[in-house]
């Protein structure tokens, strides 16, 4: 008679040895494993820019179906009726920048490059000035400053001219190549993301059966809790980050415009974009824009300084507490911790997604936490440390 048992802790020993295997293998070849990992997970770019387009469009998505629920019943209808006009209010939304906001920074932008050495000129006057009132030894060498700009743009104009006349069949043919496949999967990826919304319930459902499938019912119920926290946690923050950063840029415009700053339109939106950093993103943007008006307005820098203050501290202290809210509840220490974390690791997308992503693993880390001092019998609290009877709980 065979021994079942004996059969399993050789299945068992059979599986441990197979996974000491693999996990040998890609120590000792980990650049092959992680190259061809990366390649194969590039293969599915399409899937997740169609992913993020998607998570956006459900945000105002969800807010007009629930609208058109109370006068649609059928789910089918009522669904594409809510894409149709999301994407109808996005369309606007995009004529509207490309009309009115694009040619005002363009205009901008080419009257700042015209005047560059008259604007550099005065900013390295006044630095000057400054540094002599205070009595420093040191002063900024105009020269060497208009001579550094004039060799970056004749580098630049003759290296983008070689390139033109010497491989310009070449580039055009690459350049079109690339344009191509850009534009291919940006289509692509839009009619996944459609795709994605229309069939939301079903396609959430498929995936927690493969979860299910591969981790078990209890763990798959952890993993759905956790994907549920993520999404409350991104999605509050996403959705209140870009109201507010749209209210900010309007408040910013409307005040640079009524006090008379120049360029109030790429003023207010270096700030807007800036603001999508939470806490020092919108000080980043106002350093900027500062050095902006003191080079091209010196006597606006002060008024530019003191109209930032009032809208920033008018935006802070009422608008975000209404539109943003409790959507992430984490300390500022976190916060900013969150920042220089995820902002060395992934960049200027990192410092996007930092707070939501740092709110979801404090919230996870406390509740593994919290469970494991309750199985312990053990209380925390501000001041002391006590052990609970069992039988009281």
């Amino acid at each position: 008679m065979i021994d079942k048992t004996h059969i399993v802790k050789n299945n068992k020993t059979m599986l441990y040895i197979t996974y000491a295997i693999l996990l040998a293998f890609v120590v000792f070849n980990y650049e092959t494993v992680f190259s061809v990992v990366g390649y194969l997970l590039s293969l599915a770019t399409p899937l997740y820019i169609a992913i993020i387009i998607a998570f956006i469009l459900n945000i105002p998505m969800r807010k007009i179906e629930h609208l058109y629920g109370k006068k649609i019943k059928k789910k089918g209808l009522k669904r594409g009726l809510s894409i149709t006009t999301t994407l109808i209010l996005a369309i606007i939304l995009l004529v509207l920048f490309s009309s009115f906001i694009i040619p005002k920074l363009g205009e901008s932008i080419s009257l700042i490059i015209t005047n560059i050495f008259n604007y550099s000129n005065r900013l390295v006057t006044l630095v000057n000035d400054a540094l002599a009132q205070f009595n420093v030894n040191y002063a900024i060498n105009y020269d060497s400053i208009q001579q550094a700009l004039t060799n970056m743009d004749l580098n630049s104009f003759l290296s983008k001219s070689g390139d033109l006349l010497g491989n310009a069949g070449i580039n055009l043919i690459f350049q079109s190549i690339g344009i191509f496949g850009t534009f291919i999967n940006a289509i692509t990826s839009f009619i996944m993301a459609l795709y994605l919304l229309a069939n939301k319930e079903t396609h959430l459902r498929q995936l927690k059966k493969i979860v299910t499938f591969f981790f078990g019912y209890k763990e798959s119920l952890v993993i759905f809790d956790i994907g549920a926290e993520a999404n409350h946690y991104f999605n509050g923050f996403v959705s209140g980050q870009l109201l507010e950063c749209c209210i900010l840029t309007s408040l910013m415009y409307a005040g640079f415009k009524i006090s008379g700053m120049p360029f109030p339109e790429l003023l207010a939106f270096i700030i807007g974009i800036a603001s999508l950093v939470p806490m020092f993103g919108g000080f980043v943007g106002f350093g900027i824009s500062f050095v902006l008006v003191l080079a091209v307005e010196p006597t606006q820098a002060i008024i530019f300084t003191l109209c930032f203050v009032i809208i920033q501290q008018f935006e802070a202290n009422i608008i975000y507490p209404r539109v943003v809210g409790g959507a992430v509840g984490i300390s500022g220490v976190y916060v900013l911790l969150s920042l220089v974390i995820f902002g060395n690791l992934l960049g200027f997308f990192g410092l996007l997604i930092a707070v939501p992503s740092m709110a979801l693993i404090y919230a996870v880390g406390s509740r593994v936490v919290n469970i494991a001092l309750y199985r312990k019998h053990i209380e925390v609290t501000d001041h002391s440390i006590t052990k609970i009877d069992p039988d009281n709980l």
